[in-house]
């Protein structure tokens, strides 16, 4: 694996050397970061379509960020889980795992998986989504590959093996074989995604499976200021910005044969630029508050729209204008039978 460019000659999609053409400057959420972030440009290759961002931070810069500053405060997600709790401690991770364990399950068996898949979650945080799998899958073979210290302990108590390592490093060891690898808002992060997806698919068993999800963010949406509570309002700290066409073009360029691909989730709604650039409450208040507190709310008030008991619908719904693009691939060269 390759390690991130001051400057990128060519598309990280397509690897195309035509050109790019500016969009706009990055919108960084962190003040704190503005040195990785501040000073970049979204730009679209000119030859697939693809936005990126220009430059790419190096994998040193990211790996720090995402070891430290990433889940500060609860800020891109929470940064402890509770045992006693899980996993209704956080119910947004909670029926995101189950939407998309439903949506692979049908898939896993008519492939002629074993009832015991090999599951891999690449940056699993607190293993929701892998718990989810268990529900379904009891004696499923769960591995999580984090670079989160915070998520370590907490993942190895739910019986997960380990792997604490970034993925460009681990899969260029070229180890073990998986019949589900979970790829879900990792994409985005990557600085050279082509190259992984690659190295996942070989990763994968002759039937298995690859979930990709990513946010939904067409070129033309990025000059507008689209606004969810479970989306990102902000770039940081995405790398990538990812439509269906583009995912699946990204996901083929990898030989792998796209099985499904739909936007999914609630939609979005398009904010006027002064109403967009107000000062945000939300992110001072996750700082402010109090732990305890923080998590009783992830529960209760702060997760009213998700109900607690039962299924919550938004998660499970598929539509053109939805804030996430959900994918399932498998190995071109799957063998018959």
């Amino acid at each position: 694996m390759r390690g991130g460019d001051n400057l990128q000659e060519a598309c990280v999609g397509c690897r195309d050397a035509s050109g790019f053409e500016d969009l706009r400057p990055y919108r960084p959420d962190s003040g704190r970061v503005q040195s990785l972030f501040g000073h970049l440009m979204l730009v679209r290759c000119k030859g697939c379509g693809l936005v990126q961002t220009r430059p790419i931070p190096t994998s040193a810069e990211l790996a720090a960020y995402y070891a430290g500053v990433f889940r500060e405060g609860g800020r891109h997600g929470a940064e402890v889980a509770t045992l006693a709790e899980f996993p209704r401690d956080n119910l947004f991770y909670y029926h995101r795992g189950q939407s998309i364990a439903d949506l692979l399950a049908p898939y896993i068996t008519e492939r002629g998986l074993s009832a015991s898949p090999r599951v891999l979650d690449l940056g699993a945080g607190f293993g929701h989504l892998l718990h989810a799998f268990a529900e379904r899958f009891p004696t499923a073979n769960r591995t999580a590959l984090e670079i989160s210290e915070a998520c370590f302990s907490h993942l190895g108590s739910l019986g997960i093996q380990v792997i604490q390592e970034p993925t460009e490093s681990w899969l260029a060891r070229r180890e073990g074989e998986f019949d589900v690898i979970l790829l879900s808002h990792v994409l985005e992060h990557l600085i050279y995604p082509t190259d992984v997806l690659s190295a996942l698919r070989e990763r994968l068993s002759p039937h298995g499976l690859l979930y990709v999800e990513v946010p939904h963010i067409p070129a033309d949406s990025l000059l507008r200021f689209l606004d969810h509570d479970w989306s990102p309002r902000y770039d940081e700290p995405h790398l990538t910005f990812f439509s269906e066409p583009t995912l699946k073009a990204i996901l083929s360029r990898a030989d792998l044969e796209v099985l499904f691909c739909q936007p999914a989730g609630p939609a979005y709604r398009e904010l006027p630029r002064w109403q967009f650039n107000l000062p945000q409450i939300r992110p001072f208040l996750v700082r402010a508050i109090p732990p305890s507190l923080k998590r009783a709310l992830r529960r209760t008030v702060a997760t009213q729209t998700v109900q607690p008991f039962g299924r919550s619908e938004p998660f499970f719904e598929y539509r053109p204008d939805g804030i996430w693009i959900r994918s399932i691939s498998g190995r071109t060269d799957t063998p018959e039978g």
